[in-house]
Formats: structure tokens, C-alpha cells, sequence
């Protein structure tokens, strides 16, 4: 970019449940700056602006506005990605220069926006939701409807969140970007995924979510899976299988 975006001009977007979070609050700048963050992402899909000019509108020192983004991506909210080109003399084929940082939406906050910026402390108000996230989402995987309908259906009806699966899907996150510094990417869910992965979060049973959470955590650790997503929902599936086939023959 020719001129680094310098903040919003007239108001931050600031979804409900990230103005109302509990471990946020402790830190309310923290707050501020993910508004500043959504409202560049609303517009450009990136998030460009530097840690200094951050700590500049924010009255804040630069390890502070750090501390600040380290929450947040632990959050899932966020996702930080390395600016780099290859180093001019090399010590390694490795070797590259940092030219700076640029933040992309994080899965939760991909979730948040597909729940329509609602949650558990804010039932009922439905906000329109249209650009924010973006670049993570446009390119959608096309949707086997014949055997996507009961996990899609399942998602639906379900009434109440289930504070334990909600901690699960959450660790699920977590884990599927575990290697992500190593490879210099961001890895982030379809639209499709999603809402396959809502759907089988509460129709599988909580120790089959378990066992699942443990081997997909196994598996990433040693960077065994090309598409994380994919590999994890099949776990879903299958687990899925051997629940209802296990209830059947109860």
C-alpha cells in the first residue's frame, strides 16, 4: 500500500460479544484495537497498520498494543502473517528478510460473523454481516447437499451451547494452525467446513469429541495432515458412525 491506513474516521466496529468478553474487558484497549482492526478488514481485508501508529491512537506503548495482538490471536480472533523476501546473499535457501506483518481474521472471528456478530450474552440481535472476513471465505468449496443435509439440519436445531463442545470446537481451532509459523500461512476453514463442523459437534458424543480432539492434536504435531479441516471432519464422520452404530446394537 502507498499510504498506511491511519485508523477509522468515524466509528469502530466492535461485534457485542467481543465488547462484552470477559478476559477483554480486563484489558478494554485491547477492545479498541480489535475494533480497529475490523473496520480496516471491512474494507481492505487486511490489516496493514503498524504496532507504532497502533500505540500512537491508542496512547499506549508499542509492547503494550503487542501484548494486545498476542491476546487477541490467542483468542482466535486474529491471525498474524510475516511479510518476507528472500535475503540478497543468503546463508540459507531459508534465509529471508522481514519486511513486516499484515492480520487477517482469525476463525472465531469468521464464526462470529457467520452467527451474525451474536452470542451467548447477545441472543436475538441478528446483525447483517457482509464483507468483514472476506478474503478468508470467497473461494467456497462446492456443497454436497445429498450428504451435508442431516449434519446442516442437526446445526439447526440445536438450542442451547454445550459449554464443554463449545471448549472442544475451540481447541479444534487451536490445533488445526498449529503449524502454521512453521509454514508461513494462515490455515482457515471454508464456509462449508464450518457449518459441517458446527453440525458434528453436537451430534457426536463428548468422549468421541475427545478422542478425536487427541488424535487430530497428535497427528498435527508431528505436520502429518495437508488439509487439517478435511482430515478432521472425516474423524467427525466416522466417529459419528460408530456412535450411532454402537447405540443401535445398545
Amino acid at each position: 500500500m502507498d499510504k498506511e491506513f491511519q485508523g477509522s474516521k468515524a466509528f469502530l466496529m466492535i461485534p457485542p460479544s467481543i465488547s462484552r468478553d470477559k478476559e477483554l474487558l480486563k484489558k478494554p484497549k485491547s477492545i479498541l484495537l480489535m475494533g480497529e482492526i475490523i473496520s480496516m478488514l471491512n474494507v481492505t481485508g487486511d490489516f496493514h497498520m503498524s504496532n507504532r501508529t497502533l500505540a500512537g491512537i491508542l496512547d499506549a506503548s508499542v509492547q503494550s498494543v503487542n501484548d494486545w495482538l498476542n491476546l487477541l490471536e490467542d483468542k482466535g480472533l486474529i491471525v498474524r502473517e510475516q511479510i518476507t523476501v528472500p535475503a540478497k546473499n543468503p546463508k540459507s535457501e531459508k534465509s529471508k528478510i522481514i519486511l513486516g506483518r499484515t492480520i487477517k481474521a482469525g476463525p472465531n472471528l469468521v464464526r462470529l460473523s457467520l452467527l451474525g456478530w451474536t452470542s451467548p450474552l447477545d441472543e436475538g440481535s441478528k446483525a447483517s454481516f457482509s464483507r468483514v472476513v472476506k478474503p478468508t471465505l470467497h473461494k467456497k468449496s462446492s456443497i454436497n447437499r445429498s450428504s451435508n443435509r442431516t449434519v446442516n439440519k442437526s446445526s439447526s436445531v440445536k438450542k442451547e451451547e454445550d459449554p464443554e463442545r463449545e471448549k472442544i470446537y475451540k481447541e479444534f481451532f487451536t490445533i488445526a494452525r498449529m503449524n502454521d509459523k512453521l509454514k508461513n500461512h494462515s490455515t482457515n476453514p471454508t464456509l462449508d467446513e464450518l457449518k459441517q463442523l458446527r453440525g458434528l459437534l453436537y451430534q457426536c458424543n463428548i468422549d468421541t469429541l475427545q478422542a478425536v480432539k487427541d488424535k487430530f492434536k497428535e497427528r498435527m504435531s508431528w505436520d502429518m495432515v495437508g488439509k487439517p479441516y478435511s482430515y478432521l471432519l472425516k474423524m467427525l464422520r466416522d466417529g459419528l458412525a460408530n456412535d450411532r452404530n454402537y447405540e443401535s446394537w445398545g
